[in-house]
């Protein structure tokens, strides 16, 4: 994600220079609050389920290699039928566990106190780059150690499991048995695969057990709408370079980028709907129910724009950017909605 866009700061600033009247805190909040903080325990726990799955289908796959002496090609002409089906386990397996986390990425990403996670496991860069970049290391089966390779699930298991990263192809094979043999039908590097299915579960579980010593509060849950919400714009420009525009492999090939749009705006409008709206109702009704239309707008445009792409709708970059820049300029009215009520509720935003 991309936090550090201009408008974001100045919209940031002019809200620290309002007069602030703090706003007491009352049982729907505190209701709220532990809502959105059991909402992301659920389905953190789902995800370390299936990050769990995930590492015991890896080691089945990584088993049936090693029974061949590690030689891909013997494996495929001798087992063929089965590493086809422990591929199509392994990313049914890998698109469960990403959902589970893109449902809370809006949370996650947002509060302080775990956002390092979301760089780990979802959007962190590797260590080339000069920020956002994820911070841990991947030690393999075999020892080998890689080091700040970027984000788990997009920049090293989706690349790897789907044979978008060439270095971790090491067979190509007609998955599908159709007689032909077309991109991403490959075998992929089980020593890589097995390492990251591993880190997966450890990077879930360690989120899990920071998320359960988190103190649900309310300049956490402002902040985590007012950083994640402007981010919309970011995820509609992935949308627009991968395969489901252009044509051409890349990032995101396991399923629209729209989909996790979806959860991710999701995520900030519950954390929004269920800990804020009862403070900011409480001292401006109206301005709650802007906010809280703009929300619906929002998701309205993400949920139409999936649901015609998921119907067999063509979208040319153009368009593409069109809806991307409607999605940004709600997302940014809503900002600056949150942040006249973080000024009146006397909360500072963190970041």
């Amino acid at each position: 994600m991309n936090t550090s866009k201009p408008a974001l700061a100045m919209m940031l600033t002019s809200a620290l220079l309002l007069p602030c009247g703090a706003v007491a805190a009352d049982d729907a909040e505190s209701r709220g609050l532990a809502n959105v903080k059991q909402f992301t325990l659920d389905h953190n726990r789902r995800l370390i389920v299936q990050a769990e799955l995930l590492e015991a289908a890896l080691v089945d796959y990584a088993g049936t290699i090693a029974a061949h002496g590690g030689d891909y090609a013997s494996a495929w002409s001798a087992e063929g039928p089965r590493l086809a089906k422990q591929i199509a386990s392994i990313r049914s397996l890998w698109l469960e566990a990403s959902n589970h986390y893109e449902t809370i990425e809006g949370i996650v990403a947002g509060i302080p106190a775990t956002a390092k996670y979301d760089l780990i496991l979802d959007a962190g860069n590797p260590g080339t780059e000069s920020e956002d970049v994820a911070e841990y290391d991947l030690k393999l089966p075999d020892g080998t150690v890689l080091k700040r390779p970027g984000n788990l699930f997009h920049g090293v298991t989706e690349p790897l499991f789907w044979g978008m990263n060439e270095a971790g192809i090491k067979l190509s094979a007609d998955l599908n048995g159709d007689g032909k043999t077309t991109r991403g039908e490959i075998l992929f590097d089980a020593n890589v695969g097995l390492g990251a299915a591993r880190a997966l579960a450890f990077w879930a579980k360690a989120l899990e057990a920071d998320m359960s010593a988190w103190t649900p509060n309310r300049e956490d849950a402002f902040t985590s709408v007012v950083v994640m919400t402007p981010t919309v714009g970011d995820y509609f420009g992935e949308w627009k370079e991968s395969q489901f525009i252009s044509g051409e492999i890349g990032a995101f090939v396991a399923q629209s980028r729209l989909a996790d749009v979806q959860g991710i705006m999701g995520g900030c409008r519950k954390m929004y709907a269920e800990a804020l709206s009862p403070v900011v109702a409480a001292g401006d009704a109206d301005l709650d129910s802007r906010i809280k239309a703009g929300f619906e707008e929002l998701l309205a445009l993400v949920d139409d724009t999936y649901a015609r792409e998921a119907s067999g709708a063509e979208f040319g970059v153009e368009e593409a950017d069109a809806l991307g820049n409607d999605a940004q300029d709600t997302a940014d009215r809503i900002v600056a909605l949150v942040l006249q009520a973080a000024a009146k509720a006397g909360v500072r935003i963190r970041g």
